[in-house]
């Protein structure tokens, strides 16, 4: 069934054609849609109906779909009115405006002679006059001008172009009623593709059989792909897409090795058709043989369906629409020699001619004399040829001896310019077909009658070639798919030796942009096809290949900052770059331009095209994007900060040129490109400790920071000693005397003790002051001899306006991450702070969103990243919102050079098989209050039994044993203290319950295993609620659990992250090497029973580092009991249960394991 079937029909009396013409065309369609109807009809895209009746029929293929038009014309009380109907659905498209133009221009019975006179020269459908220049002669003077000769455009009949050059996609009728019912929720429809384009793709949503169809673009199928059919595939497919197709064109296009990957997935959801209907399937890859043309090079494949058609991707696919089947093709290429001569038939006499050809494009010489004349060509190909058929030098009698081959032509397509009486110079196409061989090209015009071409070759032989009629026409109707329309040039009347010549010629608007588009889209894909495209001097648009690759150069511009400009020289001269690569970012990048052969045809404002390399632009584009979007470009110049020169490592080959005082760039870049992988720094003399090679690497990397004068974010897991790098880094500034202002390091209260005792362990010979408490204020006098300053965020925040007026040689920010929020208070303050230098410490420098890291760079070095709003729209909208992998990798670039991370895997070589990390904890003021009264309790208690029994320690060992319980207690959590009258009424924060809750919050998304140590089971209750709360699942083993195995079990298959064992029930005979965490919450007297509940991890079967941490509440028991162990070595087993504890201590040590947390 034709689509004319399914117009809707009117009355059938309703007479003849009734004329009409561009008055009612203007009346009902707007000057835009009258300008794509023309584009319609002019690339062949409407058929007509039968001729006859009263109304006019058609159908036109618009990128995919095939559409069914009416149009009828009737007689108004105000004039002709056009009914009409379009089944894209719109009341006034460009569909029904291209089929009345089509039928005013070929059918006479439906045109009003007056408008369509031959001499109106500004009737939409006829172009400018196109002359050729006048033939060369004596000069003249030009009269006044003659007048316009009639003009009439020349459209070819409507002859599809070979199958491998469709000219525009179309979508055939719907299948017969024999074929299978339509899929309901999404199909595809395939197409083949022209020039570089493989194929179309068209998805389709079916709601209810074929009653109701509507396009769907890709992005469509995105949102809406239905949920009863497979979703996922059908996204992928869009996916693969892109952004092909809009809300008019919804038809996708695919090249490249896309392609395969395409129809792959396409033919898996079993809903893929051919543009005919015919559902496909995907079949056997076959092996195809193909021949080489030995004349034009071109590729015949053999033993194909005979309604096959390729496709190329990646690789060739052949669709074969009789037997509904897809199947990948191997072609295996076979060179043919070149054609022997055949026995000659009867020949032509040849017809011997001493004209020259014309020069077409030679622009005008002193005005115009003589204007040439334009006439249509005749339909067929009549006109006497552009070259004679005898070639100078043929012997006479060469004819008897002649040779006729069969050879397809050359295609040789000439680009220039011809003067018009109207709008003076014009850019042509000038079409010719060589048949000779190589070293002797035989020309022959479209429109020469010849039906041989006539040469001699190299051994004196004449030889006639058979002309290819059916190449000869395909290329002309190529021609007039890209929009071509015809003229035939005439010579100015009484000029001699010239003849006509027939041209292609570009009409309607935008003639400028679609000369561009020819010249970097359709021009590669001629030449891909055989075609010789030779573009004159003359001619109008150029496409510019510049005589040197693009090049970057850099000027010291002072005080930290440099210039930077991109240029690349045409004609001898170098012109900038810049302001071009700026508005490509503002186009989206390279992906707004044509890549062709490697090239980026850029568009110039003058309307030439600049062909720039792509690799090079792209990665230009990607250093500079971020620097042209802060707007601190001006002019030809971009305006950078030192800090941000390490972008350049990444083009640093493309900087051929280098400007006045540049040297200081080079130096740094040197210094940054051998720090890419840090080296090993030995630490000071004066540091005690031995640092691994992954931390002296860190302390390499914070020096170069500072040698540099930039800063950075040391984000090394939690246990793997920044604090210890950082010390070695502060000790190196004091060992090489830079160390002339005190550093301040800035942590969350809790780690105040560690960054003392840190201190004290590792740089003893530096001079640590502490600015905490109450009376830190007391302590602002021993600044200036201090080396190392310790204080807490709120304290700054407090005591900024003090603060601030001391000059530091570096701030560092341990958990930097306690600055994440950019209008904090704390943040503010540090921020406020002067300094030389300056460092953070995080783990986690990224715990929520990419805001936090902005935040720690604005603190680190202002304007790296941009502003805050800058920074939401280049990186951090695209990354959270999108998954914009290209941004994401441009962020991590940007900030690479200052950031330095190392995982627990990266550095597994270089650690021990364990490590060890006390975690000091600062009791909150309740806890601590409460500590301290029942210290003096006890204190008092045991004192008071001493005295009593007067029988010394050994006889007092309940009274001993009491009260370090009940400290010890304390320092877990106060509510594991029976007396709950001694909290008066209140429950206390448990500081120490609190960071164990932090870290395992930290652990157990990056996939920690974690063991939890404690000696109290009521202890282990009390974690239990907090990972509760936390959501965070969890086993658990105490003398309570009756099946031992099943959380074992649970937790070496990795069913839950945490495992929460007593010191009784699992601290031996369990293998647990699922973990590579170990947490001691209370810390055990003994290290060996400390080492044995290690040991349920860190033993033989284990594959990853063991990190083992100790909780200790700082200034309390706990921490004496580790300095006990340090000074006094391992206390006896029998420590831990008894009477062993009191005969390992003396009275020294009761003094101190009691005494005040301030004591030595």
């Amino acid at each position: 069934m034709s689509l004319f079937d399914a117009l809707p029909r009117g009355p059938s009396s309703r007479g003849a054609a009734i004329p009409f013409g561009q008055e009612e065309l203007t009346r009902v369609f707007d000057a835009k849609t009258l300008q794509r109807g023309r584009t319609l009809m002019m690339t062949g895209a409407v058929t007509l109906g039968s001729p006859g009746g009263d109304r006019i029929e058609a159908e036109v293929s618009d990128l995919g779909r095939r559409l069914a038009v009416t149009v009828i014309p009737v007689q108004g009380k105000r004039g002709v009115v056009l009914e009409r109907t379009c089944s894209c659905g719109r009341n006034a498209c460009a569909h029904m405006a291209a089929a009345a133009m089509l039928a005013l221009e070929s059918r006479p019975e439906w045109r009003r002679a007056s408008l369509f006179d031959v001499a109106d020269v500004k009737a939409p459908l006829a172009p400018p006059p196109l002359p050729t220049p006048p033939v060369a002669g004596p000069p003249t003077v030009a009269g006044p001008p003659a007048p316009k000769p009639p003009l009439t455009l020349v459209r070819p009949p409507a002859i599809h172009p070979p199958a491998v050059h469709p000219p525009v996609p179309r979508l055939a009728p719907p299948p017969p009623p024999s074929a299978p019912e339509p899929v309901r929720g999404l199909r595809w429809t395939l197409e083949p593709g022209q020039g570089d384009v493989a194929c179309y793709i068209l998805a389709e949503f079916v709601t209810d059989g074929t009653a109701d169809i509507s396009p769907a673009t890709p992005r469509d199928v995105l949102a809406k792909a239905p949920r009863s059919l497979d979703g996922d595939a059908d996204r992928a497919i869009a996916r693969l897409l892109g952004g092909g197709g809009t809300e008019r064109t919804p038809v996708a296009k695919s090249r490249g090795e896309a392609v395969d990957r395409l129809l792959r997935r396409l033919l898996s959801t079993g809903r893929l058709r051919w543009r005919d209907g015919t559902p496909l399937a995907e079949a056997p890859g076959r092996t195809v043989r193909t021949f080489r043309d030995p004349a034009t090079r071109k590729l015949r494949p053999t033993g194909l369906p005979e309604r096959g058609i390729l496709l190329k991707g990646q690789s060739y696919w052949c669709v074969d629409s009789a037997t509904g089947t897809v199947f990948p093709v191997d072609l295996q290429v076979v060179e043919v020699p070149k054609a022997k001569p055949v026995p000659p038939a009867p020949l032509p006499p040849p017809v011997p001619s001493k004209a020259t050809p014309s020069r077409l494009f030679a622009p005008a010489r002193g005005g115009v004399a003589a204007m040439p004349r334009i006439t249509p060509p005749p339909p067929s190909i009549t006109a006497p040829g552009f070259r004679d058929n005898a070639i100078p030098g043929v012997r006479s009698g060469a004819a008897d001896a002649a040779a006729i081959v069969d050879r397809s032509p050359r295609i040789i397509a000439r680009l220039g310019r011809v003067v018009t009486p109207a709008d003076g110079l014009v850019d042509v196409l000038r079409l010719s077909f060589d048949y000779g061989e190589d070293g002797c090209p035989v020309e022959i015009e479209p429109d020469d009658q010849r039906q041989f071409a006539r040469y001699e070759d190299e051994f004196g032989e004449v030889v006639f070639v058979r002309r290819d009629k059916a190449d000869e026409q395909g290329a002309l109707d190529r021609l007039s798919g890209l929009g071509f329309a015809q003229a035939r040039i005439e010579p100015p009347k009484g000029a001699l030796n010239a003849r006509g010549a027939r041209v292609h010629w570009l009409t309607g608007r935008d003639v400028e942009e679609r000369w561009q588009h020819f010249l970097t889209n359709e021009i590669p894909a001629l030449t891909r096809a055989g075609w010789i495209v030779e573009v004159g001097a003359d001619f109008g648009t150029r496409v510019i290949e510049p005589g040197a690759e693009v090049d970057v150069a850099v000027r010291d511009a002072g005080d930290g900052w440099f210039d930077l400009d991109v240029g690349v020289e045409i004609d001898g001269e170098r012109q900038p770059l810049l302001p071009i690569l700026a508005r490509l970012v503002e186009k989206g990048g390279l992906s707004s331009t044509r890549v062709i052969d490697g090239r980026a045809h850029i568009v110039l404002d003058d309307g030439n095209v600049l062909a720039l390399p792509a690799e090079r632009i792209e990665r230009l584009l990607s250093v500079l994007e971020a620097m042209l979007d802060s707007g601190r470009s001006s002019g030809d110049r971009l305006k950078v900060p030192l800090a941000e020169a390490d972008s350049l490592l990444d083009i640093d080959d493309l900087i051929a040129r280098r400007g006045d005082g540049a040297a200081q760039i080079d130096g740094y870049l040197q210094r940054l490109r051998a720090d890419e992988m840090p080296g090993d720094m030995t630490p000071p003399p004066g540091f005690r400790g031995e640092l691994r090679d992954y931390q002296r690497a860190g302390l390499a990397w914070m020096q170069s920071l500072r040698a540099n004068n930039v800063a950075g974010i040391l984000a090394d897991d939690m246990g793997l000693g920044k604090t210890a790098q950082t010390l070695a880094h502060i000790a190196m500034e004091e060992h090489e005397g830079r160390l002339t202002e005190p550093c301040l390091v800035v942590v969350p209260t809790s780690l105040v003790p560690n960054w003392t005792a840190e201190a004290e362990r590792f740089t003893p010979h530096l001079r640590v002051v502490v600015l905490h408490g109450v009376d830190r204020h007391g302590k602002l006098a021993e600044i200036d001899r201090a080396h190392i300053v310790v204080t807490t965020y709120g304290v700054v925040a407090r005591d900024l306006d003090l603060l601030k007026r001391l000059t530091w040689h570096m701030i560092v920010l341990d958990e930097a991450q306690a600055i994440k929020n950019p209008d904090g208070k704390a943040t503010r303050a540090v921020a406020a702070l002067p300094a030389r230098h300056r460092l953070c410490l995080s783990g986690t420098p990224v715990e929520n969103n990419l805001g936090e890291l902005w935040s720690q760079f604005a603190f680190l070095m202002p304007g790296l990243l941009g502003d805050r709003k800058e920074f939401g729209k280049r990186y951090r909208v695209p990354i959270e919102k999108r998954g914009d992998n290209t941004r994401a990798n441009l962020l991590m670039r940007r900030i690479r050079p200052f950031l330095l991370r190392r995982t627990k895997e990266a550095v597994a070589k270089e650690l021990p098989p364990k490590t060890e990390v006390v975690v000091r904890i600062d009791l909150e003021r309740d806890q601590r209050d409460l500590y301290e009264t029942i210290r003096l309790s006890v204190n008092e208690t045991v004192r008071a039994a001493l005295a009593a029994s007067g029988r010394g320690l050994g006889q007092n060992t309940i009274a001993v044993i009491d009260a370090l319980l009940k400290l010890r207690q304390v320092c877990c959590d106060p509510r594991l203290l029976k007396s709950i009258a001694a909290l008066g009424g209140k429950a206390r924060p448990s500081a120490k319950l609190h960071a164990l809750t932090g870290m395992v919050k930290e652990m157990v998304p990056e996939g920690r295993r974690i063991l939890i140590f404690s000696q109290f089971t009521t202890m282990l209750d009390l974690i239990k609620l907090e990972l509760e709360k936390a959501a965070i699942p969890y086993v658990e083993l105490t003398g309570r659990t009756l099946d031992r195995a099943l959380p074992v079990n649970r937790f070496q298959n990795r069913e839950v992250p945490v495992f929460l064992i007593s010191l009784k029930a699992g601290g031996r005979g369990l293998n647990l090497t699922a973990a590579d965490t170990v947490i001691h919450y209370d810390p055990w007297w003994n290290p060996a029973a400390e080492d044995q509940a290690t040991d349920r991890a860190y033993r033989i079967g284990q594959d990853k580092p063991v990190f083992v941490y100790k909780l200790i509440a700082a200034n309390t028991v706990e921490e004496r009991i580790l300095d006990l162990q340090r000074r006094k070595g391992s206390l006896s087993a029998a420590t831990i249960e008894g009477k062993g504890l009191v005969s390992a201590l003396d009275g020294g040590d009761i003094d101190y394991l009691l005494g005040d947390g301030e004591e030595e």
